[in-house]
């Protein structure tokens, strides 16, 4: 039987179509990205504490025998009072399975657990505020009050959510490594990995006594979804009667977020394709384009005149729809991509002239999680554990390069400024691509007064170095901001990140330096390679790989520096030498490369 799951209903709530292309096990990115992954790890660590604060409670058999779970459920509520973990409710074709379920006499409190982050204030319009933010959340939990309620007309039915309460600081050190995710098989009807979490007992009543969860009542927000649930639900159940059929929706510039664009062995198509396969495919498709999607105003996105008449070429796009500073920098992407060429603003040479010696380029690596690492952490407050720096002290001079990796078992922040101040102090010019370098070191001057922390020297050197309000001024330069401002290559497309940037200067740079660079980047490894057609291959794509859960992966990105961290330093393997050293060894590799990347566009810009 089809049932309408909860996934299911909240997954049409982008575009019904998707709902089709779900049932019929179409590769969905979402699926396979590791940014989704880490914070999956995060949730299912979070839904073990959860089941912790609910030592009563029975978890209802997780297998695929969907039958057998919902007989076992309803043997369960019989009695008077019972608190069930995972339980499974079948109303009229629709299944849902909730996280805690708690039955007290003749009311059932609803309780969905998540890991994204609640901020308890009592401040009204401020709740508001964070109510607001918790949409897609409150759509959740409001669809499985519907299934509910129907199924148990005769109870009182209460919805919450249970989310980690960043008003609250926990009590207890090492919280985050108390619990240990393991990878577990895949399952068969999904490509997604699931997380088995292990707690250490020793340490439980710590875990039982601290308080960083909250309860949040969703009364009324549920209450007034639940008319909006009952049509919508009416049309998708029709689609999975007699087999699934397909609830078509034009195609509009949401589609180009969409996440079916992925084929595999038995989708030679992918759902975006089916959807697009009357449509022409140009070059340089209007999705590319610099905050394309907002031509013409929010109400009806010029994009979608565009796709109505089948013109998807950023050359389609009328000039005169190109206004204010984001229509220059589409001009420029527009005027230069047609001409197939790179682009300098003449701006740019005199500000890198202006810049004071020395230079550095600086790249930072943080993590942030649900639960968190250290005593009087609040859930999702950032750890610095990890800076790069290239520094080059005169016109034409040595590259030189210097690092710092958190290794101890203790709060890193405080470490991680003082030994950046050792290192550069303020002579010369910091450098940073976007202003998430500034933003960090603005959070560790926050820290100062809530830890109770004392350096004047380090106090002073940040209140010089740091943009702390709109009114500093601040020393970093964001070269991304340049980026945006003053440069440009058609192989970057619409974008301006960096792994996008430096594969665009890699294609034309002239500088020999550059080569020498990557070349040399370690004594035994080298980051420069072109293919049989004499293209130069990112040097991303050539750090080596390391074994992360059991499974070669190269630390190439943010994310995968956190999971490389979180393993490193709290992980089920960090009493294994060899397992740690490589961990060290790919994080530093990493956090290198990303500022010899801003050496290089330097390089190329000068």
């Amino acid at each position: 039987m089809q049932y309408l799951s909860k996934s299911d209903f909240l997954i049409a709530q982008s575009c019904p179509t998707k709902l089709y292309y779900k049932k019929k096990g179409y590769p969905n990115s979402a699926d396979q990205n590791e940014y989704m992954e880490y914070l999956a790890e995060g949730g299912y660590m979070v839904g073990k504490l959860a089941t912790l604060l609910y030592p009563e409670g029975i978890h209802v058999s997780t297998d695929r025998d969907h039958q057998k779970s919902i007989r076992l459920t309803e043997e369960h509520l019989k009695e008077k009072n019972v608190t069930l973990f995972e339980a499974a409710i079948e109303s009229k074709g629709k299944l849902i399975r909730v996280d805690i379920l708690e039955k007290k006499g003749n009311t059932i409190n609803l309780i969905e657990v998540k890991s994204k982050s609640f901020t308890t204030t009592d401040d009204p319009k401020e709740h508001e505020k964070v109510i607001r933010g918790l949409k897609d959340y409150i759509l959740d939990v409001a669809y499985q009050y519907y299934v509910l309620s129907e199924k148990y007309p005769e109870y009182k039915i209460k919805p919450f959510l249970f989310m980690p309460d960043k008003a609250k600081r926990t009590k207890v050190e090492g919280l985050n490594h108390l619990f240990n995710a393991k990878k577990v098989a895949d399952n068969k009807e999904s490509k997604f990995r699931s997380f088995e979490v292990s707690v250490d007992l020793t340490r439980i009543d710590d875990i039982l006594n601290d308080d960083i969860m909250t309860l949040v009542d969703l009364e009324d927000e549920v209450m007034d979804m639940q008319e909006y649930i009952a049509e919508n639900v009416k049309d998708l159940l029709k689609s999975l009667k007699n087999g699934i059929s397909k609830i078509e929706k034009p195609i509009d510039k949401n589609c180009f977020k969409c996440e079916f664009q992925e084929k595999d062995d038995n989708h030679s198509a992918s759902g975006y394709d089916e959807c697009w396969k009357d449509m022409p495919e140009p070059e340089h498709h209007i999705r590319d384009l610099y905050y394309g999607g907002t031509l013409g105003g929010s109400k009806d996105p010029y994009y979608n005149e565009m796709i109505r008449s089948g013109e998807l070429s950023i050359f389609d796009v009328p000039i005169d729809l190109l206004k204010g500073k984001r229509g220059e920098r589409q001009l420029i992407q527009i005027q230069n991509t047609k001409e197939n060429k790179e682009w300098f603003d003449p701006k740019l040479k005199d500000i890198l002239d202006s810049w004071e010696y020395p230079l550095h380029f600086i790249d930072f690596e943080t993590s942030l999680h649900a639960l968190p690492f250290h005593k009087n952490m609040r859930p999702y407050e950032t750890v610095a554990f990890q800076w790069s720096c290239h520094t080059i002290k005169k016109k034409g001079g040595d590259l030189i390069h210097s690092e710092w990796l958190n290794l101890e078992p203790e709060f890193p922040n405080f470490k991680f400024a003082e030994s950046l101040m050792e290192q550069i102090g303020l002579e010369g010019t910091p450098l940073m691509w976007s202003s998430y370098e500034n933003t960090i070191l603005r959070q560790i001057y926050e820290q100062f007064e809530v830890y109770n922390y004392s350096n004047p020297e380090l106090k002073n050197w940040l209140e010089n170095i740091v943009k702390l309000d709109k009114d500093d001024t601040g020393s970093f330069i964001d070269m991304n901001k340049l980026t945006l401002e003053y440069y440009f290559h058609p192989m970057m497309k619409g974008k301006t990140s960096i792994k996008c940037v430096l594969p665009a200067v890699m294609s034309c740079f002239k500088s020999p330096r550059i080569q020498s660079w990557l070349e040399n980047f370690e004594d035994s490894l080298s980051l420069f390679e072109k293919t049989d057609d004499g293209t130069v291959v990112s040097p991303y794509k050539l750090l080596p790989p390391i074994d992360m859960y059991d499974e070669a992966e190269s630390v190439k990105d943010g994310t995968g520096a956190m999971l490389c961290y979180a393993d490193l330093m709290f992980g089920i393997k960090k009493v294994d030498l060899t397992k740690k050293e490589n961990y060290e060894r790919a994080l530093k590799r990493y956090c290198k490369l990303d500022t010899l990347a801003m050496v290089i566009i330097w390089e190329h810009w000068v």
